[in-house]
């Protein structure tokens, strides 16, 4: 015999029927809204353009307070210093350079040198930092930290003869077993500006005695663009923009002691640009993997890119070109209106975000570039 439902129990079964259905469409009301409005800000808000080129989650949307970023690699540690003033700071991050720790203290410089692509520049070698800074009297001083923790020791001065390098531009490489490269606008020939260096081969605690690496026929080279280095075993690459019949194009010279002694100077590109004054544009450089050597640097209005002794290829339109390779194709970074671009290896040239300053580019694992520019007195990133 079947058993006979009690009223109130039937009652109170359809009431709870209702009650869901009613809560299940108040959620749909509520949450359409919700889910329209984050789809227009997913889309449009200025951080997350172009999603499909380049990765933006939420720790990069917070800039570092801070100006002048120099960038390393150390296994899956990236390794940040800027400065704030005249203080010399550093941090780092664990996660892709998505969030990095709170900074650190340095050191104090008086009249740190910052503007203009100048400031504190970082590299490691042999599981040893080095950071070097130039200060506005004309001097590059070095601070070094192994391993954990976030002690920082002043180390030497790179260059032998004081207030010499009263531009301030300096550039770093490192090769193996704590081997490092210097290299700077130096004023020690007649007040013009040549192309000096200096070696150290225990990580930057001591440097060699400062050795002529190019000297212009013509006096001087360009007066205030930034040369540049990179290091690969003993190989050394030094770029610089040369001043020869008015003419303003970029050179390499190359080493393969270490930087003991360099070869001749050769013009990059096919091109000339004849120009009155200083662009104030020194370009970037890399050492592949076949120790061939990729340069990036700006003509006129357009960045190039070219292997020494080959035609230049057109990469944009645009200024304060920087490169990075990883799993053997390079990134070009650059500064064009007032808005920061990187071209892939496709290619495909993507807009990374508002700025204007020497954008920085460091390569983290075979599949990631982290980009790194200042703008207003902060820091910003894009990870591709």
């Amino acid at each position: 015999m079947d058993r006979i439902k009690p009223a109130y129990v039937e009652q109170k079964t359809n009431l709870c029927v209702e009650i869901s259905s009613l809560f299940f469409t108040w959620k749909i009301v509520m949450l359409k809204p919700l889910f329209i409005y984050g789809a227009i800000a997913f889309f449009f808000t200025p951080g997350f353009v172009n999603l499909p080129a380049f990765v933006n989650r939420p720790g990069l949307n917070v800039p570092i307070n801070g100006e002048a970023p120099s960038m390393v690699v150390e296994g899956n540690t990236v390794h940040l210093s800027f400065s704030r003033g005249d203080s010399i700071l550093y941090c780092s991050s664990t996660d892709h350079g998505q969030i990095f720790s709170e900074p650190v203290l340095v050191a104090v410089l008086n009249e740190l040198g910052s503007s203009g692509g100048r400031g504190p520049q970082i590299i490691c070698s042999s599981g040893q930092l080095l950071i070097a800074a130039p200060d506005k009297a004309g001097n590059f001083y070095t601070y070094i930290k192994n391993g954990a923790g976030n002690a920082w020791k002043k180390s030497g001065r790179i260059n032998d003869v004081p207030g010499i390098a009263k531009e301030g531009f300096l550039s770093l490489g490192a090769g193996n077993n704590g081997h490092l490269f210097a290299a700077w606008l130096d004023l020690r020939n007649g007040k013009k500006n040549n192309i000096y260096g200096a070696r150290s081969v225990d990580g930057g605690k001591t440097w060699q005695k400062n050795q002529l690496v190019y000297r212009s026929p013509e006096g001087s080279v360009c007066e205030c663009c930034k040369p540049s280095v990179a290091m690969k075993g003993q190989q050394v690459a030094v770029m610089f923009r040369n001043n020869l019949k008015g003419n303003r194009d970029l050179y390499l010279v190359e080493s393969t002691d270490g930087g003991a002694r360099f070869g001749k100077a050769q013009k990059l590109g096919e091109g000339r640009w004849k120009l009155t004054g200083c662009p104030m544009d020194g370009g970037g450089l890399m050492i592949q993997n076949n120790n061939t050597v990729r340069t990036v640097w700006r003509r006129e209005a357009t960045i190039y890119t070219s292997e020494p002794g080959k035609p230049e290829t057109v990469v944009a339109t645009g200024r304060q070109c920087a490169i990075a390779v990883t799993g053997g194709a390079f990134y070009i970074s650059f500064v064009n209106e007032g808005k920061v671009y990187c071209r892939k290896p496709d290619s495909n040239i993507v807009e990374l975000g508002q700025g204007g300053n020497y954008p920085k580019l460091v390569a983290i694992d075979p599949s990631t570039i982290l980009c790194a520019w200042e703008y207003e007195n902060k820091i910003y990133r894009a990870i591709l």
